[in-house]
C-alpha cells in the first residue's frame, strides 16, 4: 500500500470516527433533553395539584415526582375514599378538584393512576382518534422521552369496559411504569397490593390479581380480544391465563363482571417483552 493510499485510508477513518462521536454526542444530548423536558412537564402537573390542595387547606394532593401521592389519602389504600357516611375527606376532595383543573388545562386527561410508596403517580391520558398520541408526548403535547400514561382507545370510562388497559414506558431512570417490573417479586406485591385508578370524579382502588410476562409477538388479535374481556368467556379466559402464567398466586380470582384494570409496560428479560399487571376493583364501602 502506497503512502498516499495509507494517508487516504487514515483520513477516512478519522472522518468516520469524528462523525460517530458527533452522532453519539447528539444522541446523548437528545436523550438528556427529552428526560429534562419530561421531568419539567411532570413537575408542572404536580405543582398544579399541590396548588389546588393548598388552596383547599388539604395538604399535599399530588406528588413531588417521587410517588408521594399516597400521603394525600393517609396512605391507607382506601377504596373510593369515604369516611363511612359517603362524604369525601378534604384531601380526597382536593385531589378530585386537582384532576378537574388538569382536565381543564388539557382535556385529554381522563384520570390518575397511583401506587402508594412507588414512583407510579401520574395522570392518565386518552386520545381515541390518535390512540398512541402520548407515546412520546408530554402533558403539554410536546415531544417527551417519558411520554404519558394513557388508556387504550378501545376502552371508555363513559361506557361499559370490563378491562381498562393502561400503557406506560419502562424508563431507565425508574419513572413512568418502570417500577412495575418489581411486581415480579411476590414480596413487592405483598407490600404494594393495591392500584389506585381514579376517574375525574371518583377515587377507585383495585387489588392486584396477577402479574405476567409475554413477548409482544404473542399479542395477536386473539390475545387482544381476550384482554378486552368483553364477554364472560373472554373474561374467564383472561383470568385463567394470568393465573396459569403469573409469577405467583395472589389468591384473588375475579368473577364476571367485576371491573378490571391492566397496567402494561416493556419487559426486558425477553426480546420485545411486555409486563402485564392485572387488578380487580375493590367495591366502595357502603355509606352508613
Amino acid at each position: 500500500m502506497s503512502r498516499e493510499t495509507k494517508r487516504r485510508v487514515w483520513s477516512a477513518v478519522i472522518v468516520i470516527c469524528a462523525v460517530a462521536i458527533l452522532w453519539n454526542g447528539y444522541s446523548v444530548y437528545k436523550t438528556f433533553r427529552g428526560y429534562r423536558h419530561g421531568d419539567d412537564d411532570l413537575q408542572k402537573i404536580y405543582q398544579m395539584m399541590e396548588n389546588v390542595s393548598a388552596a383547599g387547606g388539604a395538604g399535599t394532593a399530588g406528588g413531588s415526582g417521587s410517588g408521594s401521592a399516597g400521603a394525600a389519602d393517609g396512605g391507607a389504600g382506601s377504596s373510593d375514599s369515604v369516611d363511612g357516611s359517603g362524604a369525601l375527606s378534604e384531601a380526597d376532595a382536593a385531589r378530585l378538584a386537582g384532576y378537574q383543573l388538569l382536565h381543564e388545562t388539557n382535556s385529554d386527561v381522563i384520570g390518575w393512576v397511583r401506587i402508594e410508596d412507588t414512583n407510579v403517580d401520574y395522570p392518565v391520558m386518552q386520545t381515541v382518534e390518535e390512540p398512541d398520541f402520548y407515546l412520546h408526548r408530554g402533558f403539554d403535547k410536546e415531544y417527551s422521552s417519558y411520554g404519558m400514561i394513557y388508556m387504550d382507545a378501545r376502552c371508555s370510562l363513559d361506557k361499559e369496559c370490563p378491562n381498562y388497559v393502561l400503557y406506560g414506558h419502562h424508563m431507565r431512570n425508574g419513572s413512568m411504569f418502570a417500577q412495575l417490573d418489581e411486581y415480579k417479586s411476590e414480596e413487592f406485591f405483598r407490600a404494594h397490593p393495591v392500584v389506585h385508578f381514579d376517574t375525574l370524579t371518583e377515587l377507585r382502588s383495585y387489588e392486584i390479581v396477577g402479574v405476567v410476562r409475554i413477548p409482544a409477538a404473542s399479542i395477536d388479535n386473539e390475545f387482544l380480544t381476550m384482554m378486552g374481556a368483553r364477554t364472560e368467556d373472554t373474561y374467564s379466559a383472561l383470568i385463567d391465563y394470568v393465573r396459569e402464567n403469573g409469577y405467583y398466586d395472589t389468591g384473588i380470582t375475579p368473577q364476571w363482571p367485576e371491573q378490571l384494570v391492566t397496567l402494561t409496560t416493556c419487559e426486558y428479560t425477553v426480546q420485545d417483552g411486555r409486563l402485564l399487571v392485572l387488578a380487580r376493583r375493590i367495591p366502595a364501602p357502603a355509606a352508613s
